[in-house]
């Protein structure tokens, strides 16, 4: 097929759509058309520019840990204490707010000799309530709610008023030990000590810190318990063995991290949910920028979390993080929380958590050998000189500083008045067992007695 010469029409044509073309794009370059021309398009792409360039400073991130099984877990009501604390919650008198509280405060520190007759009176008068809370701890477990219905403002009602049972026990078992009942009142220490361990066990930071409240209020009355010369070897036996299978019930704090990620963007994305603020986001990228912020800090904290807890981590794989990604540097990390700032008001809340479920395991390594050494007293009529006496037949194996180095022990010391026993606390310095001026965890126990 032969190609035949463009006839004179069509390259007029041609050269007429050239010299449009030509004209056009002359225009477009002349300054007054150029010019305005080039700040339009840098107007419209400017927002998707500093989106571009804030989303850069933080690299994209999977969710840390299986979200699904955590939002379809629930707690059978057959064994959820929740059940009975919902249900007592409406028997529990208050404290006589024309009291002074100073005077309730007194006898949970003094002892049931200075209990005042309103402090009696409440006592008495909230038996009711603490015989069905007392029915709640006896199950096996506790869910406030699922997991996918926490919010930053959710009502925790019952959570709050298990401090307010700790202390009714501290005054029951207070009573007991004066009327000769000295296991009557360990079953009571026993009860507020496993409810300890079933606050927050699916729940949220809140819920979990109150918890540890509650825990360190039974853990005083233990150590007063054990004082009491009425307390025989036998008993002390028991409370041993039965310690030790309560603090198993300790919640892993990845379990506590796991919900507190879901009620932290759940609340988030609630926040986020006006007109206004999805143009917001979408011009600025700041509800992706702080998911990623948040995955990020959450995989590191549930990382944290595990090394710290291998114990829990392996009893509960389906609440343990699986990934094993790379995780960024402390450097890093800080960067990234600073490009976000409700990242920046998180970070001292879940620092707060970290430093409390510390300080709780601390203190359930003191409580187990202030047992110890009361049994080694009363059966020997001292206390050791070392706490190395105390193997194997008080305790396996020498108990150790959780906030020291690796293999120190707690700190020990007799004197004329009894012992101490303390760990060195959050600053790791040994402040001489000073426990209300100073970090030291721990309690002076009594003189021996036979």
């Amino acid at each position: 097929m032969s190609s035949e010469p463009l006839g004179d029409s069509q390259s007029d044509a041609s050269a007429r759509e050239s010299s449009k073309a030509a004209l056009l794009l002359l225009w477009l370059l002349h300054p007054k058309v150029a010019i305005p021309l080039v700040l339009s398009l840098l107007l419209i792409s400017a927002p998707l520019i500093y989106r571009g360039i804030r989303l850069s400073r933080v690299p994209p991130a999977d969710e840390p840990f299986d979200i699904k099984s955590v939002l379809e877990f629930e707690v059978p009501s057959a064994a959820n204490a929740f059940i009975e604390y919902r249900a007592a919650r409406g028997l529990l008198v208050p404290r006589d707010p024309k009291v002074d509280q100073e005077v309730f405060e007194k006898a949970q520190s003094d002892g049931w000799e200075h209990a005042a007759e309103p402090v009696q009176k409440w006592l008495d008068a909230n038996r009711p309530f603490m015989e069905l809370w007392r029915k709640g701890t006896a199950k096996s477990d506790a869910q406030y709610q699922p997991a996918g219905e926490y919010r930053a403002d959710s009502l925790l009602n019952e959570v709050y008023e298990s401090k307010e049972f700790s202390r009714l026990v501290r005054l029951e078992s207070s009573r007991l030990l004066v009327e000769g009942q000295p296991e009557e009142a360990w079953d009571w220490l026993r009860t507020s000590f496993r409810m300890s361990r079933q606050i927050g066990r699916h729940g949220s930071a809140i819920e979990r810190l109150i918890g540890i409240g509650s825990h360190a209020l039974t853990a005083e009355g233990v150590v007063k318990w054990a004082n009491d010369q009425k307390v025989s070897a036998d008993l002390l036996r028991r409370a041993m063995r039965e310690l030790q299978d309560e603090q198993k019930r300790t919640p892993p704090l990845s379990a506590c991290l796991q919900v507190e990620y879901l009620s932290v963007m759940a609340t988030f994305k609630t926040l986020s949910c006006g007109p206004a603020d999805e143009t917001l986001n979408r011009v600025t990228g700041e509800s992706e920028l702080n998911e990623r912020v948040f995955r990020h800090l959450y995989a590191e904290w549930l990382a944290r979390a595990n090394e710290r807890d291998e114990r829990f981590r392996r009893s509960q794989e389906v609440l343990a993080p699986t990934s094993l990604k790379p995780r960024p540097s402390s450097t890093e990390l800080k960067t990234y929380v600073s490009h976000s700032v409700m990242a920046s008001f998180l970070v001292p809340s879940v620092s707060q958590l970290f430093v409390a479920t510390d300080r709780e395991a601390a203190r359930d390594n003191v409580l187990l050998t202030v047992l110890a050494l009361k049994l080694f007293a009363r059966e020997r009529g001292h206390y050791p000189e070392k706490l190395e006496e105390l193997v194997p037949d008080f305790l396996p194996a020498v108990p150790e500083d959780t906030h020291a180095p690796p293999k120190t022990p707690l700190r020990y010391r007799r004197d004329a008045d009894g012992a101490l026993i303390y760990s060195v606390g959050d600053n790791g310095t040994d402040d001489s067992g000073l426990f209300e001026k100073a970090e030291d965890i721990g309690y002076r126990i009594g003189g021996p007695k036979k």
